[in-house]
């Protein structure tokens, strides 16, 4: 047996909720040239640069891929491998 509390309560929970994403969803929506760019495949050249942390610092993507390039990834079948000290610059 439902009481008219519990239908009060339902119902408010139901508006609240529904209100609140009705105030909130102009900011959850992304510009519709975004979302057209975002579709599309973007050239590396136009690609903001990439920060790698206070040992490198920002790298433009272009000298990312070049690096990647000359130097692929060794597998070394082992998954747990040691991991090693970043030396850079010969230090």
């Amino acid at each position: 047996m439902q009481t008219p509390h519990m239908l009060l309560f339902c119902t408010g929970s139901l508006a609240a909720s529904l209100g609140l994403a009705a105030v909130l969803y102009p900011y959850a929506i992304v510009d519709r040239d975004i979302v057209d760019r975002a579709r599309k495949a973007q050239p590396m050249e136009t690609l903001p640069d990439v920060d790698l942390g206070e040992d490198f610092g920002q790298l433009p993507v272009v000298e990312l891929m070049g690096y990647y390039i000359d130097n692929p990834p060794q597998d070394s079948g082992t998954h747990a491998a040691k991991p090693e000290q970043t030396h850079f610059g010969g230090c």
